[in-house]
């Protein structure tokens, strides 16, 4: 999280994304232990059952091996207000995130391909360090780190990069959905989806904290199971090229499901209430 949770926008966008990452996984889960029931139930007439105990177990196993876990850092609680926002050093906090990610793959034994980071605002530019760092300790890259709406951010010094970019993971996107109020219309990684195009504001926001925790919004929704293809995007510089073309171009999906070898800027529209997505069943 990167913003301060005492607000009641905040704490809903953020539930929502970790319910829905909750969804995700409880469904991988079940048809998991649907396929092992399936497969028990082929093999019967080969083998003797065991006990329904270890037929549990088994199942237990695998769905646990096979799903995913969500690990939720609060810095939101520690930036209690928009002033000590803007004097975060997100380069020191990335690094202690870095370090955490090394320690936390060597003890767990976990593959650093499967690690996905995923940060609010100003929470995106502190992943995109985290990710700078683990590859600098390690020689290798995190496989994903996407940025919701991350912050306009300034350089601390001459010459100095600061911020989240494209190769600091082996994939980088971002939602801009406040370019001009709490995030920037800069583009931070391999592919930036721009809802309703840089210029103009997301529909159905009366705020710019809302507008800005839209993003979260808008990937929480993509991550629940058969949504993961709500959101279409094409590539284009502005809404109005966007119109101008009809939405006609080379497909990509905002969102989970955004492919890893799509790059630039793509413009989509949104519904300015839940569901969001153009495509949601």
């Amino acid at each position: 999280t990167g913003l301060p949770k005492t607000s009641e926008t905040v704490k809903k966008a953020t539930r929502k994304l970790v319910q829905a990452y909750m969804q995700r996984y409880n469904l991988q889960q079940q048809q998991q232990q649907g396929q092992k029931y399936n497969q028990g139930s082929s093999e019967e007439n080969n083998r003797q059952r065991t006990s329904s105990e270890e037929d549990y177990s088994e199942q237990a196993k695998n769905a646990n091996t096979q799903t995913g876990d969500i690990i939720v850092i609060d810095l939101g609680s520690e930036l209690n207000t928009f002033k000590r926002i803007a004097l975060l050093d997100t380069e020191t906090t990335g690094e202690k995130l870095g370090k955490w990610i090394v320690q936390l793959t060597q003890e767990l034994q976990l593959p650093h391909e499967t690690i996905h980071l995923i940060g609010q605002n100003i929470g995106a530019h502190v992943a995109g360090a985290g990710a700078n760092e683990f590859t600098r300790l390690t020689g290798h890259k995190l496989r994903r780190v996407t940025g919701l709406d991350p912050s306009n951010i300034v350089a601390k010094g001459r010459n100095s990069l600061v911020g989240l970019a494209r190769g600091d993971a082996e994939f980088v996107d971002a939602i801009h959905t406040s370019s001009y109020g709490m995030g920037t219309p800069i583009r931070s990684g391999d592919v930036d989806f721009y809802p309703n195009g840089p210029a103009a504001g997301v529909p159905g926001a009366d705020n710019v904290v809302e507008a800005t925790m839209r993003a979260t919004r808008y990937f929480a929704e993509s991550v629940r199971p058969g949504n993961e293809r709500s959101f279409p995007a094409v590539p284009a510089n502005s809404l109005k090229q966007y119109k101008q073309n009809d939405g006609f171009g080379k497909r990509a999906y905002m969102g989970i499901d955004a492919a890893y070898d799509i790059e630039g800027d793509y413009i989509l529209q949104v519904n300015p209430k839940s569901p969001f997505g153009r495509n949601t069943p």
